[in-house]
Order: C-alpha cells, then structure tokens, then sequence
C-alpha cells in the first residue's frame, strides 16, 4: 500500500477574489491529488473558524499565508510514510492538535484541506470513484451501509439577494428544484433553460440583470415576494407545472435582517416583532409551492424555529445552517428540540471528512433529512459532488446553472450519472 510521501499547500484566488488553500499530496507510488478550500460570506457564529492573516498589506488582510505555512511547515511534514487509508485516524491526529471547539488554532480551512487530501489520495491509490471510496469510508466507520441508487435533486439558487448580493432583496437565495422524478440529466437540462429564460424577462422588465456570489441574477425589485413570483411567471413561459414539475426554494437568511430584536423585511411597512414575522413566513410558505425553506429565523430563536416547525406543512423540507453549522452537538440538540427536518451539510463549517460524516450519521439513525452544499466563495473544485452522491444527500445546493466553480460541481453529477452510476 503506498505511503504518504509529500504534503504541500499554496494560495489561489476563490469566486469572490480572495485568497484560499489549495493543497497537493503526493505518494510514493507517483499518484498525485489536489483539493481546493471554499469560504463563506454568510457564516454562522458557530462554525469551524477560518484562519486568515489579518495582514492588510496584501489582499485586504484576507490571505491565508498562516494556513498555508501550517500545511508545509507542521503538519505535511509529519504525515510522511502515512497510509492515505488512515482517514479517521489522520483526522482525529487533526482534531486533537487543534485542541479547540471551533478549529480556532489550526483553522478549519487548513484542516479540511488535509482532510480531502487523504480522502482524494486513498480513493486514486484504490483506483475506484471518489464517491465510492467516501460511501465505503462511511460504511468502515460507523458499520452502516448507504446504498447508492440515485443521484441528489440540485437547487438552483436563480436570485440573489442578502448578503449575496448588492440589491434591495432582503432574502438571500430565491431557487427552483426541480421534481425528483427527474433524472439529473432533465433536471439540469430544466435549472439551465429557467436560468436563461429569467434573464430575457428581467430584460423586458428593464431590471438589472448583473449577478450574486452564486451566480443568480440580482434585480432591485421592491420586495422579496417580487422575486417569487418572477420565478412563477418564469416557470410557467417554460410550460413546466409550478408545483409538479419545478418547486420553490428559499434561503432566508434571517439572521442578516434581524435587528435589534425585529426582522427588517421591505414586504412590511415596519420592523416585525417575532410573532408578527412568523405569521408573515407562514402565510409566505403555505400561499406558494415551496419545497425547501433554509434558516427562515434567527439563529439564536430556538423557540421560534420549535414553534415554526411545527406549524408549517410537514411536506417542507425545513432546513437548518446558521444554526446547525454541520455541528454534530447542535444537530444533536435539534433532533430533541424538533426545531427543523434537514440539517444543510458544508465540511468547512466543521473541518474534517470524519466529522462531517458523522453528522450524516447521526441524521440518518433520526430519519433526518440532510442537504450537501456549497460556499459562496468556491473553487473549481468538485469533490462535494462526490461527497454528495457517497452519503445519499436528499438535495445539492450548488448555486446557479452558471459560472465555473459552480458548473464544476453539477457537470461533476452529469458525469456520474453518465459515466458512472450503473457501474
């Protein structure tokens, strides 16, 4: 079995132009993998800390030359003559050398980009798929198997808004999903045709057709449910059936509009107290076919995302991020809280492959549905495709039908579904 002989890292330029960690690892066999790290602009409070230099004399402080130095100076060195197959082994190593809460020491960019090193290096050494090689991780540690039947329903994030975007849309992501009865192959055929067909109608309206972070259009619309319904009067110039073939997804995003204890929406002519704001999500959700509604309340307001789960239509797929942040303890606390359904799954936020495993685990052992996503800072990097298709994921949020470090994730898909699936 090889061994490990070289680790090293360097800087690239992510989606958003900033600096991030690239990693390559090299085995005495001569096979050769890369990885790439993505950031988030939306981050919840309790996520894997980001280790950044804080040095405004180059990339406004936001190079990560610290992180860099921790792969090549300290950990890359200790790993040589390691087997790549020592995954749980390697991340725990990870873990106990960071000694934090939060990957405060070490910082979760530069532990996950060891940690997909390994997963990459084993899976090449193996000469097997990468999705595979993750689902038979999955199974040699927690002693469960995930069979692999289909590929995840993708979001399409089609609008942009929050903090994704420099409009007046309060809400951060308007999607479309369409129907799981579809192939991957139907599916992206449908996300890309809606895409276009937006923008020739924000074109007729004269509306700013420039793009978010993720690659959904950015309008000025007044409000938030304006964006909705170009979404259905978009849908229906397709001849799809709003509420068959296509659904409606959300990224709400609250916490970026919740002000001194009000939620701060264009829909209302005044700030709304909780009780006002959640009446207003409910006539919202139930009054349009969402499928998917992701961190529609404060991240701190456990009370209101119990009170709200269990008011809304249980076909809602109501999604945790900002307050979950792919912690297995917080998920542990929602699951006995029943505060949401579906935990949103983002390896950085926690910061090793293991970790994050074990989060799909424990979702899969409470029938809690789980959702694999992107970052709004992304690479061409497309090992969360893989890692998606491995663990079973019930949707992908991959951005928008456009730009390359999105486009990378879903032609990633298409090839599994082409090429691979039935192998």
């Amino acid at each position: 079995m090889a061994k490990i002989k070289k680790i090293y890292a360097y800087e690239i330029i992510d989606s958003r132009g900033y600096p991030t960690i690239e990693g390559r690892l090299i085995l005495d066999n001569g096979i050769s993998v890369t990885t790439s790290i993505p950031a988030g602009t939306s981050r919840g409070k309790t996520e894997a800390l980001e280790l950044r230099d804080n040095d405004n004399s180059r990339f406004d402080g936001m190079g990560v030359t610290r992180a860099v130095s921790y792969i090549n100076d300290l950990i890359g060195p200790k790993l040589v003559g390691v087997s790549p197959l020592k995954q749980q082994e390697i991340d725990g190593w990870l873990i106990k050398a960071d000694g934090t809460k939060n990957k405060s020491k070490l910082g979760g960019n530069t532990v996950l980009t060891i940690s997909q090193l390994i997963v990459k290096a084993a899976a090449d050494d193996l000469k097997i798929s990468l999705f595979k090689y993750i689902n038979s991780l999955y199974q040699s540690i927690f002693k469960s198997q995930i069979p692999i039947e289909r590929l995840p329903a993708p979001i399409f994030n089609i609008i942009n808004g929050g903090k994704h975007a420099n409009n007046n849309l309060e809400f951060q992501e308007f999607q479309i999903i369409p129907s799981s009865s579809f192939s991957f192959t139907e599916a992206y055929r449908i996300g890309v045709e809606v895409y276009h067909e937006v923008q020739k109608v924000l074109v007729y309206r004269n509306s700013n057709i420039s793009v978010g972070e993720e690659g959904g259009f950015a309008p000025d619309f007044p409000t938030n449910l304006d964006a909705i319904e170009i979404l259905i009067e978009t849908i229906g110039q397709k001849n799809l059936k709003i509420g068959l073939d296509v659904f409606l997804g959300l990224d709400i995003a609250a916490s970026h509009f919740y002000k001194e204890g009000r939620y701060q929406i264009k829909d209302k002519p005044h700030p709304l107290k909780s009780d006002e704001y959640l009446d207003f999500l409910y006539k919202l959700v139930t009054s349009y076919p969402f499928l998917v509604v992701e961190d529609p309340i404060h991240e701190d307001n456990w009370q209101d995302w119990a009170a709200f789960n269990l008011k809304i239509p249980k076909n809602i797929y109501l999604v945790g991020d900002d307050i979950l942040t792919t912690n297995k303890q917080r998920l542990e606390r929602a699951i006995r809280e029943k505060i949401c359904t579906t935990v949103l799954v983002k390896p950085n936020q926690i910061g090793t492959i293991t970790e994050t495993l074990e989060v799909i685990d424990l979702a899969r052992k409470n029938s809690f549905n789980y959702i694999v996503s992107h970052r709004s800072g992304e690479t061409n990097d497309s090992f969360i495709a893989d890692f998606a298709v491995a663990v079973q994921s019930d949707f992908v949020k991959f951005g928008a039908s456009a730009r390359g470090e999105r486009l990378a994730k879903y032609n990633r898909l298409w090839q599994i579904e082409r090429e691979e699936l039935k192998k």
